[in-house]
């Protein structure tokens, strides 16, 4: 069988080179040996996930001009109505400016074969944003700590790496012309209740520094020994794995799992809106 890493058409993510790190196996099983999550999840993850889904869906037809489509049927509908709303109010189109909803980017340069799925690109002269949406932050009454680490973490993200290296390598097919490393910056930002999570402007130390990272967890992935793979070096990453059955001869009851408190916010629900 042919090993897909080293396929010219198979592209890393943010969400496999996270994936990877978290776990090999999960890596293998996930993006080599193209397995999904079953229909196992529970009914709460699976609300949660419309309602992302449809925010997204939303704001998608905002950017392109169409009206968001929002219904009193729809899961969430008076969540979803604040939070649509919240950002039309932020975010007034200008026909200056060029938007790009939920636009997919894809590079190659050696062993970095990139792809980046942007919620918003706004172009604006020469300036580009990227604006990335969060609608699962955990409600609770933040500190200043709280919310600094949230940024740091955002900050430093497998995301924060991809989205900014994929635009700038990028950015010709975009603008027709080269941008300024320092006219590039991404947003994170979560509509209700209204707040920017973090605020990152691009520099050239800052590529060369992502560019490296890219490729030192690229090649570790090209040249990982799957009969090696030692799973008690992952243990901590089989509470919510969907492929524990495989290591573990054990099923995860994400139904029962609901009933605990934190897990719904511990979840990783980029990964599991790529994985469904």
């Amino acid at each position: 069988m042919k090993d897909l890493r080293f396929a010219d058409y198979f592209l890393f993510t943010q969400h496999s080179l996270t994936t990877f790190e978290k776990c090999p196996l999960k890596f293998k099983k996930r993006y080599l040996e193209n397995l999904k999550w079953d229909n196992y999840l529970g009914e709460e993850i699976r609300k949660r996930l419309e309602m992302g889904n449809n925010f997204h869906l939303m704001a998608y037809r905002y950017f392109q001009g169409i009206d968001p489509g929002i219904t009193e049927d729809v899961e969430g509908y008076e969540e979803l109505d604040s939070w649509i709303t919240s950002l039309m109010r932020n975010f007034k189109k200008d026909e200056k400016k060029r938007y790009l909803p939920e636009y997919k980017l894809r590079m190659s340069k050696g062993i970095l074969r990139l792809e980046a799925n942007y919620d918003l690109i706004i172009i604006d002269g020469d300036n580009v944003e990227i604006w990335d949406w969060k609608t699962r932050v955990k409600d609770r009454e933040n500190t200043k700590r709280d919310e600094n680490f949230q940024r740091i973490r955002l900050e430093r993200s497998l995301q924060t790496v991809v989205y900014l290296y994929v635009l700038k390598e990028g950015i010709k097919l975009l603008t027709q012309k080269e941008i300024p490393w320092e006219n590039i910056s991404m947003y994170y930002w979560q509509p209700e209740p209204k707040k920017m999570l973090a605020e990152i402007n691009y520099s050239d130390k800052m590529h060369l520094d992502f560019e490296r990272q890219l490729k030192d967890k690229i090649q570790r992935i090209l040249e990982y020994d799957y009969s090696n793979f030692d799973k008690t070096l992952y243990k901590k990453s089989c509470t919510y794995c969907e492929f524990n059955w495989f290591c573990n001869n054990e099923k995860i009851d994400y139904k029962k799992m609901e009933e605990h408190e934190d897990f719904l916010d511990e979840l990783a629900w980029d990964d599991i809106e790529e994985l469904i």
